[in-house]
């Protein structure tokens, strides 16, 4: 069974090069871009620790809790930030989306035609 997909409405003749020169679209990108960047890096360092970490140091092999060494904690924790961050970016993009929308309304009349 094959499920329909729901088409957005396309806003016809509006100047896209004039929406992104407000000053609205401008606050909008430099505010996602303050928000994905440093999350983007902290993952990326996070992510690229463990296998820095068992390949050339020892740390990782000590026995944390019982016979559960570190990488077996650190490899949670990479699983555990994964959801968080996913959970974060679907919130704060529902929040960037409802701006756009915004700057969307607002400048349809100037912008089309």
């Amino acid at each position: 069974m094959q499920q329909k997909i729901q088409e957005l409405p396309v806003q016809k003749n509006i100047s896209y090069e004039g929406l992104i020169q407000t000053k609205e679209f401008k606050e909008l990108v430099q505010r996602k871009k303050t928000f994905i960047l440093p999350t983007t890096i902290f993952f990326l360092i996070f992510y690229f620790t463990l296998p820095l970490l068992a390949a050339y140091t020892k740390v990782l092999h000590t026995e944390i809790v019982g016979p559960i060494t570190g990488a077996w904690i650190f490899a949670g924790l990479q699983f555990l930030l994964v959801w968080v961050c996913g959970f974060i970016y679907v919130k704060k993009s529902e929040k960037y989306d409802n701006l756009a929308k915004a700057i969307l309304h607002k400048y349809r009349g100037e912008l089309s035609g």
